[in-house]
């Protein structure tokens, strides 16, 4: 009798363990099983807190944009000239801003208001050489060669990737239009060979018309392409960018006319010339003392997403236009 009782309860021990071990094994399936769940409703939680943060952030980036447009239309409403000490030259630092000021029609006061970051400069693109003047459908375009060989002398560029910007340029900007084209290969049976479509940035030069890496980045700094023909801002151009538009004069002159602006904003063409004391004729189609395009530059962020936004602004007419933004 006791050893049947004894075989009882051990057979119960048994069985307990079996159970226990039975609903660990249980517990760990089961683990396995919701963990890729639960992985997957974090993730996509994540998703969708980024995917806000993006669309926040980028919601800041226009607002940065914005900006820029009111400051530059401010600046014409005072100003006839346009030169480095002016408002819209100064970046804009590092600035953080509520996001609940950047709702509209918000009523909810229960939602957390994060900081956004924005940060931002607004650059003259009549300080640097447009390239659309070299387009051979451009009045004048024989002068521009010569300022842009200048200017590749002076950087030292060599003459036959000079050539291949020119023949680039040539080929985006021919002289007679794609349907005078056509007119004239119907009549002759022949095809019509498209022309590239116009740049709108010196970045889609890179890598492409047999332009060296070295040349793209020598002549970045001093050349940018606008919709239209355009002369230089003697207020805010570069040495390089003067020494290559005035002809007849020195590097060295170049960089005294800088240390001039600095003292007193040239305000009309004779400025400049006084400057120069005589040394040099300008051209008026080539050189000028007020802008109309200009490049922005800034970035936004929200808790970890950043965008980055790049556009060219037009001011006309007492309105600043948005030409292109990316």
């Amino acid at each position: 009798m006791t050893s049947l009782m004894t075989s009882s309860r051990s057979n119960q021990k048994h069985q307990r363990g079996a159970a226990v071990v039975m609903a660990m094994f249980v517990v760990v399936l089961c683990t396995l099983a919701i963990s890729p769940l639960i992985w997957s409703l974090f993730s996509s939680a994540k998703t969708v807190q980024v995917a806000a943060s993006r669309a926040q952030t980028r919601e800041v980036a226009l607002s940065g944009l914005d900006w820029a447009r009111v400051i530059l239309r401010e600046d014409e409403r005072v100003s006839q000239v346009d030169n480095l000490n002016e408002p819209w030259a100064v970046p804009l630092a590092e600035s953080r801003v509520s996001e609940g000021l950047l709702r509209k029609n918000e009523t909810e006061s229960n939602l957390v208001d994060r900081e956004a970051v924005l940060t931002g400069v607004i650059e003259d693109a009549a300080s640097k050489l447009n390239l659309r003047n070299l387009g051979p459908d451009t009045a004048g375009q024989e002068v521009w060669d010569r300022v842009f060989v200048r200017l590749c002398e002076l950087l030292n560029i060599p003459q036959d990737q000079q050539a291949r910007v020119l023949a680039a340029i040539g080929q985006m900007y021919p002289k007679s239009r794609p349907e005078d084209d056509e007119d004239a290969a119907t009549r002759l049976g022949g095809t019509v060979t498209r022309p590239p479509i116009p740049a709108r940035r010196w970045e889609e030069f890179q890598g492409k018309f047999g332009i060296g890496e070295e040349t793209w980045n020598q002549l970045k700094p001093y050349v940018t392409i606008l919709p239209e023909v355009s002369p230089v801002n003697a207020n805010t151009a570069s040495a390089e960018v003067l020494y290559a538009v005035i002809d007849g004069i020195q590097y060295s002159d170049a960089q005294a006319l800088l240390n001039s602006r600095e003292r007193v904003t040239f305000r009309e063409i004779g400025d400049i010339q006084a400057a120069l004391n005589g040394s040099a004729s300008l051209n008026n189609a080539l050189i000028t003392t007020k802008s109309n395009y200009f490049l922005v530059q800034g970035t936004a962020q929200v808790d970890e997403a950043v965008v980055r936004t790049q556009a060219l602004l037009q001011r006309k007419d007492n309105r600043v236009y948005v030409v292109w933004r990316r």
